[in-house]
C-alpha cells in the first residue's frame, strides 16, 4: 500500500533557510547549497530554495543553472517579484534585456512603485536603445526618492547618448555633489565634458578618477583621449600603455595607440603591443582579432586575413569576428567568400545598419544591383537619413543610368560655392588669411596624416576645431560660415521627402570641425562624411598648381569609392581659391585631385547637423 511520505516537522524548512542565508552571507556558498538541497529533500517544490539556489549559482558564474533554477520557482509560485526582479538582473547580465523587461515588468505588477524594479526597467530600456522609455522609467524611479545614485547615474548615461550633453553634465554634477569620489560619475563627466570639446576642463577630472581608481582602465583611457585632444600626444601614449597594463585586450587602446604612434612618425613602433599580446595569448581569438585590425590598416593585410581566419576558427560563432572577417575579404576583393558570412550576419543582427550596407557594396561591386539596392534600402528603412545608404542608391542609379541625369541635377541643386568677405576686423582677405593660417600651421603637430581617414600625404588637426578654438580669426571664420550656410539652408525649396531638402529644421551646429594640410603629391581619396547633414570646406592656402590644367587641387564630386570594380567619372570639380566656401550634401561622394607644388594646400573641413 502506498504511504505519503511523513510532513517535516514543523518549523524545520524555515529554520534550514534561515541557516543557508546565514551561510550564503558569511560567504560559505558550499554549505548554503547543502543546506538548501535540504530543503528541498524535504520539500521539492519549495520556491524559496530554489530561487535562493538560482542567486547562488549566479554568483559562481554558473548562468545557465541560476536561470534554470529560478525558474523552476516561478513555475510554482509566479507571484514572487523579488525572483522575477533577480531573474530580469540574470538576462540584463547575459545580454537579453528584452527578456530582463519582461521580468522587470512582470515584478512591477506585484509591487508597483518599487525603485530598484524601476531602475531596473530603465536600465533594460537602455540597453535596448529605447532613450525616451528609458528616461521616462528611470525619472520614474528617481520620483520614489531622488538621491537614488544608480538611477541619476543611469539618467546622466541616458541624456548622454541623446546628446543632451548639458543636462547630461548637470546629472553626473549632481551625483558627484552626493558622493565626490563616484568613478563612474567622474569619468561620465570627463566624457560628457569631452563631448562638448572642453578638454581643459575634461583634464582634472580625468586626473582625479586616475588618481582615485589607478588599478581601473577607464579612468586612463578617458586621460589618453583628453590628452591626444589638448595635443599632449607623449603623455597621451603613456596612458594608453597605461590601459593596455591593465587589459591587455582593450580595442580601443590598441587602435588609438598604434594610430598616434603613426601620426607622430614611429613607424617602428607601431605593432610592438599588438606583437607583445600575440605572443602571450596567441591562440586566444580576441587577441587574433584585435591584431588583424591593426595590421589592416597599416598594410599587413595577408597578416590580418590570417590571423582573422584563426579567430573565427576559434570561436565561430562571434559574430564581431565574422564581422571582420568579412570586412578584411572585402578589402582583398575577395567577394565571394565576404557575401554569404554578410548575408548570415544580416540575418543574425538584422537591424544592424552597417552590415546591410557592407552587403550593398559586396553585391555592388559583383554586380547584383537589385539584390544590392534591396540591402541598402534595408538600411535606409532603418534610418531615413543614413548617409552611407543614401551614397550606395545614388551609385546604384547611375550604375542604371550612364547619363548620370539624376546625379548631376543633384549636383547643381545641392553644391554651392561661394567667396567670403573679409571679416570686420581685418583690413584685406590676406591678411586675415594669414592670421588664420598662423593659427592653424601651429597646430599641425604631427608627421603623417590619420591613416584610417581619407587625407594622403599631408597632415589633419584633431579634435572639433571650431568648438574649442578661440583664436579671434577662428571665431570670426565661424560665424562667417554659419551666416553663409543659415542663408544656404534658408534658400532649401520645400521637400520633406527629400533625403538632403527634408532634413532642414531651421538651425544648425557643428558636428565636427577640422584642419588638413597636403602636402606635395597630396590627395584626399574619394569618400562620405556619415555623421554630417551638410559638409563643407572652406580654403586658406591654394598651391599655384590648382590655376594650371589638369585641375589639380581641385574638389571633385561624384566619384564613388567602393572597390576596383566600380569606375565612374567625376561629374563635376571646383577649382579651390583662398576664401571659398563650397557647401554640399555630406551622402555626396567627393574627393581631391593630386597636386604636384611645393606650396601646402591648407583647408578647413567640417560637418553640419540640424540643431
Amino acid at each position: 500500500m502506498f504511504r505519503r511520505p511523513a510532513p517535516p516537522p514543523a518549523g524545520a524548512i524555515p529554520a534550514l533557510l534561515q541557516a543557508g542565508l546565514t551561510a550564503q552571507r558569511q560567504g560559505q556558498a558550499a554549505l548554503a547549497e547543502q543546506t538548501y538541497r535540504q530543503v528541498l529533500a524535504l520539500d521539492p517544490r519549495n520556491a524559496d530554495a530554489l530561487q535562493l539556489l538560482g542567486l547562488l549559482a549566479k554568483q559562481a558564474g554558473q548562468m545557465a543553472a541560476a536561470r534554470d533554477f529560478m525558474e523552476k520557482s516561478l513555475k510554482i509560485n509566479r507571484r514572487q517579484p523579488n525572483v522575477l526582479s533577480n531573474l530580469g538582473n540574470l538576462h540584463l547580465a547575459e545580454g537579453r534585456p528584452a527578456d530582463a523587461l519582461a521580468c522587470y515588468d512582470a515584478a512591477l505588477a506585484l509591487a508597483p512603485g518599487n525603485q530598484d524594479y524601476l531602475y531596473h526597467r530603465a536600465k533594460s530600456l537602455h540597453a535596448l536603445g529605447k532613450l525616451a522609455e528609458a528616461e521616462k522609467a528611470v525619472q520614474a524611479s528617481l520620483s520614489r526618492g531622488g538621491q537614488h545614485l544608480p538611477s541619476l547615474q543611469l539618467l546622466a548615461l541616458i541624456l548622454f547618448g541623446q546628446g543632451r550633453l548639458a543636462a547630461a553634465e548637470a546629472a553626473n554634477r549632481q551625483v558627484l555633489a552626493l558622493a565626490p569620489d563616484n568613478i563612474i560619475a567622474l569619468n561620465n563627466l570627463a566624457l560628457t565634458l569631452r563631448g562638448q570639446h572642453r578638454y581643459s576642463e575634461a583634464e582634472p577630472i580625468c586626473r582625479r578618477a586616475v588618481a582615485l581608481a589607478s588599478a581601473q582602465k577607464e579612468p586612463w583611457l578617458n586621460l589618453a583621449n583628453v590628452l591626444s585632444d589638448l595635443g599632449h600626444y607623449e603623455e597621451s601614449i603613456g596612458a594608453l600603455r597605461e590601459v593596455l597594463r591593465r587589459d591587455a585586450f582593450d580595442r580601443d587602446a590598441h587602435r588609438n595607440l598604434a594610430r598616434r604612434l603613426w601620426t607622430l612618425g614611429r613607424t617602428a613602433d607601431l605593432f610592438q603591443a599588438v606583437d607583445q599580446m600575440l605572443r602571450q595569448w596567441p591562440d586566444h581569438p580576441t587577441a587574433l582579432d584585435i591584431a588583424a585590425g591593426i595590421q589592416a590598416e597599416f598594410g599587413r593585410g595577408e597578416e590580418a586575413l590570417a590571423n582573422s581566419a584563426r579567430a573565427v576558427t576559434l570561436a565561430p560563432d562571434d559574430p564581431a569576428l565574422q564581422r571582420r572577417r568579412a570586412d578584411l575579404l572585402l578589402r582583398a576583393g575577395h567577394l565571394a567568400e565576404a557575401t554569404p558570412i554578410l548575408r548570415a550576419l544580416t540575418a543574425r543582427l538584422p537591424q544592424d545598419k552597417p552590415l546591410w550596407n557592407d552587403l550593398a557594396v559586396a553585391l555592388t561591386r559583383q554586380g547584383e544591383v537589385a539584390a544590392a539596392r534591396e540591402a541598402a534600402s534595408r538600411s535606409l528603412a532603418l534610418d531615413p537619413y543614413d548617409q552611407h545608404a543614401i551614397a550606395l542608391l545614388a551609385t546604384l542609379d547611375r550604375l542604371a543610368d550612364p547619363t548620370a541625369l539624376a546625379e548631376r541635377a543633384a549636383i547643381d541643386r545641392c553644391v554651392g560655392v561661394f567667396d567670403l568677405p573679409t571679416p570686420a576686423g581685418w583690413a584685406d582677405r590676406e591678411q586675415f588669411l594669414a592670421d588664420a593660417l598662423a593659427v592653424l600651421n601651429r597646430l599641425h603637430d604631427t608627421v603623417n596624416e590619420p591613416i584610417h581617414l581619407t587625407l594622403r600625404r599631408g597632415t589633419q588637426t584633431s579634435a572639433n576645431l571650431f568648438a574649442f578654438r578661440h583664436d579671434p580669426p577662428l571665431v570670426a571664420l565661424r560665424e562667417m560660415i554659419l551666416a553663409q550656410v543659415q542663408a544656404y539652408v534658408a534658400a532649401m525649396p520645400a521637400d520633406p521627402a527629400h533625403p538632403y531638402f527634408g532634413r532642414r529644421r531651421g538651425g544648425v551646429r557643428f558636428a565636427g570641425s577640422w584642419s588638413s594640410r597636403l602636402r606635395d603629391g597630396g590627395f584626399h581619396t574619394h569618400h562620405i562624411h556619415p555623421e554630417g547633414w551638410i559638409s563643407g570646406v572652406f580654403y586658406l592656402q591654394v598651391p599655384p598648381a590648382a590655376d594650371k590644367a589638369g585641375q589639380e587641387g581641385w574638389l571633385t564630386f561624384g566619384v564613388p569609392n567602393l572597390g576596383p570594380e566600380i569606375s565612374l567619372p567625376a561629374l563635376h570639380a571646383v577649382q579651390p581659391r583662398p576664401g571659398r566656401l563650397v557647401l554640399f550634401p555630406s551622402f555626396m561622394w567627393h574627393g581631391t585631385v593630386p597636386f604636384q607644388d611645393e606650396t601646402p594646400r591648407i583647408t578647413i573641413a567640417f560637418d553640419l547637423v540640424p540643431d
